[in-house]
């Protein structure tokens, strides 16, 4: 049932009397309410880029996908792909912010989103089952090693076609951890303070849950880890066009992107058998092919 506009508006209002002020997701209720206000913002740019890839890459109608959105923070992407027919669950760690998707799930009367408090680290197929497409934006750079590994690793096995990553990349191999028997290298990035009390930490609405460092791996890594988690295709997305300042840092490579991991099946060359005999090479690190 439509909401009245009166309530929308007390609504609102009492969200962000307990919560805060939206902090990103601009998202239209009715009439001229938005959550934030009447202007881009940002976040509505990036998603048309994920929307499009999405339809692009799946080719399939929205109404027969199940989507999982990770650490969907005030739930615009979810919201957005339940609103073309998905059928959307979108797991948030602060309260903050799955009261507020809460509050537009309800205006929006949108019975195929799924929100849930959790930590994005318990996903499990057990306990979410398996999605065709996997919307991890802004939070793989939130997560310390060796959590950003087993993380991509828990991805893989609820993914059944495409994970979307949006993520910085480190720019410089300072550490090296291993995973698995293999070679990961990235930077750490720093979260939270060392006598940062949880409940400061929970008010940092774009920060980490809990750990005080995060592990940025570069390029090469995150694509070599993506291929042993089980996608065969890894692919950076450049259009539709994300221009932001803050990927333009007077650097020749931006040091956040979209990637995208497509799961299926890895093919046999046939005009060349022996070519089969050859391992998978991995992305060698920039330092390793100056040597």
């Amino acid at each position: 049932m439509h909401m009245e506009i009166e309530a929308i508006e007390y609504r609102k209002r009492e969200i962000t009397n307990k919560f805060g002020e939206w902090t990103n997701h601009n998202i239209h209720l009715d009439e001229d309410i938005y959550t934030i206000g009447q202007q881009i913002t940002g976040a509505e740019v990036k998603l048309r880029r994920i929307l499009q890839a999405i339809a692009d890459i799946v080719y399939r109608p929205f109404e027969k996908l199940r989507v999982l959105d990770l650490a969907c923070l005030e739930g615009l992407y979810g919201i957005e792909l339940a609103l073309h027919g998905a059928e959307v669950v979108a797991i948030e760690g602060r309260e903050a912010n799955i009261e507020k998707a809460r509050f537009v799930k309800d205006v929006l009367s949108l019975h195929n989103l799924q929100l849930v408090q959790d930590d994005v680290r318990n996903l499990s197929r057990e306990k979410y089952g398996c999605f065709d497409v996997v919307l991890c934006i802004g939070i793989l750079y939130h997560l310390d090693a060796p959590d950003v590994f087993s993380f991509l690793d828990k991805i893989a096995d609820v993914c059944k076609k495409v994970v979307i990553l949006d993520t910085h990349v480190s720019m410089s191999a300072e550490k090296c951890y291993i995973y698995k028997e293999q070679k990961y290298w990235g930077c750490s990035y720093l979260e939270h303070n060392d006598n940062s009390t949880p409940e400061e930490k929970n008010k940092l609405l774009w920060a980490s849950l809990d750990n005080l460092t995060s592990f940025w791996p570069t390029r090469p890594s995150l694509y070599n880890l993506l291929s042993e988690v089980g996608f065969t295709s890894v692919y950076e997305c450049h259009n539709p066009a994300v221009i932001k300042y803050e990927i333009m840092r007077q650097k020749k490579e931006a040091d956040r992107n979209t990637f995208m991991g497509i799961k299926g099946e890895r093919q046999n060359i046939i005009s060349s058998p022996i070519a089969n005999k050859i391992a998978q090479e991995r992305w060698p690190e920039k330092e390793e092919l100056e040597l």
